[in-house]
């Protein structure tokens, strides 16, 4: 086996068990604030913008009018799913840091989906870009 995918097989392991150990869905998700006249939560994120935006990429797996409500806020199922596709980049940035390859990274987003029960609610697959990885990552406020 290539030893470089035997590394990167073992990284995604390691995140997956700390994801496992600590929850990085963050319960601030679920609070929101009014900024100029929109709903959105204390990172400032704009779920409908977010949310079309990410339909548009392919990655959710559910309607907006599912996800976020008419007034702004997500819904539970909407709850899930944007902790999901957060906790999942924030693996992906953490394996960057610690010397995985961008474009490995990239790759193994669709990897992580399963393992950390997010299978059924995000697509991470059609994530295929840096500069798709760095707006996700943007839009989040992951650094």
């Amino acid at each position: 086996m290539n030893q470089s995918i035997l590394v990167l097989q073992i990284t995604f392991l390691i995140l997956i068990l700390i994801f496992l150990e600590f929850p990085l869905i963050p319960k601030a998700l679920a609070q929101e604030n009014i900024i100029g006249g929109k709903k959105v939560s204390p990172s400032g994120i704009d779920w409908n913008t977010l949310c079309t935006d990410l339909s548009q990429m392919n990655i959710l797996l559910q309607t907006c009018n599912h996800l976020v409500n008419s007034n702004g806020t997500l819904t539970l199922a909407g709850n899930t799913t944007m902790g999901c596709i957060k906790s999942i980049l924030t693996l992906g940035l953490g394996a960057i840091h610690r010397g995985t390859s961008p474009s490995s990274a990239i790759f193994g987003l669709g990897l992580l989906a399963q393992p950390t029960g997010c299978g059924y609610t995000v697509n991470m697959n059609a994530v295929e870009s840096l500069n798709q990885f760095r707006f996700l990552t943007n839009a989040f406020n992951l650094h």
